[in-house]
């Protein structure tokens, strides 16, 4: 009977640090960020660059928030952020804005470390006018 209080505290303690242990190897990445995103479509045609601005949002490890991007000639796009995760130094999460004539959707993979944030977006837009179009967009960015 003495062994039992015993291993239930030990089961206890055992849980609380393991969820400690998982808390500290995730890093918080709530926030502005702010740099470049620099995209081109397929075999590097038509490359273009801007400022780009990201607010992330985090509960855990899921991610939301909104991307903001100027394009050369589509001007200033806004992209809601629906799902993302961090864990350690990885951030991913996509994203989808309809337009009244299109829509845009990306899908980023990244690593974070420290004050800096980068990687590679998959971006589709649709257009009334042009069509579909897939560009591949790299984005660094600085927490503010």
């Amino acid at each position: 009977m003495r062994d039992k209080p015993l291993s239930i505290l030990l089961t206890i303690l055992s849980f609380a640090i393991f969820s400690l242990a998982g808390c500290v190897a995730r890093p918080d990445i709530s926030g502005v960020w702010k740099g470049t995103i620099q995209a081109s479509a397929a075999g590097g045609k038509d490359k273009w660059q801007g400022p780009a601005e990201l607010t992330l949002n985090q509960n855990g490890d899921a991610l939301t928030g909104t991307l903001v991007f100027t394009h050369p000639q589509g001007g200033r796009v806004q992209v809601p952020i629906t799902s993302g995760i961090v864990s350690k130094d990885t951030v991913t999460f996509s994203g989808q804005n309809k337009f009244p004539m299109g829509s845009i959707e990306i899908t980023f993979q990244g690593t974070v470390a420290g004050a800096s944030l980068t990687g590679t977006a998959d971006m589709t837009s649709r257009s009334v006018l042009i069509g579909p179009q897939a560009n591949t967009a790299s984005l660094n960015l600085t927490k503010q």
